[in-house]
C-alpha cells in the first residue's frame, strides 16, 4: 500500500515537471484534482523547507565590504587588530622576497645591442634611404618602358 502510494506522487511529480497539466494527471491517474494539488503543494513547500543552507555565502552576502573593498588604511588597521606581530612568522612571510647580502652596483645599458638608439636611428635611416633609391630606380625603369 505504501508502495503504491509512493509511486503516485512519484508519478504525478514527473508528470507535472513534464509540463502536463493538473487536469490532465488527475484524469490520467484516476484522482481528484484536489489531490494533485495536495502532492504538487506538498512538493513544494518540502522542498523550500529542506533547502541547505550554505554558511559561506550567507557570511559573504553579510559582508560590509562585499560592494566596494576596504581602503588601504582600514584593511591595515584589520590586519593589525586581527593578529599581533609575534602570531605572524616573519621568516616565513618574507622568505620568498630577495634580500642581496651586499649593495648591488647600478649597470650602465648604452653598450647592449638593441638599446643603441642613435644606431638604431642611423638603420632607420639607412632602410629609408634604400627604400627611396629602390622607387627611384623603378620609376626610371617604368618611365623607360613606357617611352618605348
Amino acid at each position: 500500500m505504501k508502495n503504491e502510494i509512493r509511486n503516485m506522487v512519484d508519478d504525478v511529480l514527473f508528470m507535472k515537471g513534464l509540463g502536463v497539466s493538473e487536469d490532465n494527471i488527475a484524469l490520467l491517474k484516476r484522482i481528484s484534482v484536489e489531490d494533485v494539488e495536495v502532492i504538487i503543494n506538498s512538493k513544494k513547500n518540502s522542498t523550500s523547507r529542506g533547502k541547505k543552507q550554505n554558511i559561506l555565502r550567507e557570511v559573504a552576502n553579510n559582508n560590509k565590504w562585499m560592494d566596494s573593498p576596504p581602503s588601504p588604511r582600514s584593511a591595515r588597521n584589520i590586519g593589525e587588530n586581527t593578529w599581533k606581530d609575534e602570531e605572524i612568522d616573519q621568516q616565513k612571510y618574507y622568505e620568498t622576497m630577495t634580500k642581496p647580502s651586499k649593495e648591488i652596483a647600478k649597470v650602465d645599458r648604452s653598450d647592449r645591442i638593441g638599446e643603441d638608439y642613435g644606431l638604431e636611428l642611423k638603420l632607420n635611416n639607412n632602410v629609408v634611404n634604400n627604400n627611396k633609391k629602390w622607387f627611384e630606380l623603378v620609376k626610371e625603369l617604368d618611365d623607360i618602358l613606357d617611352n618605348d
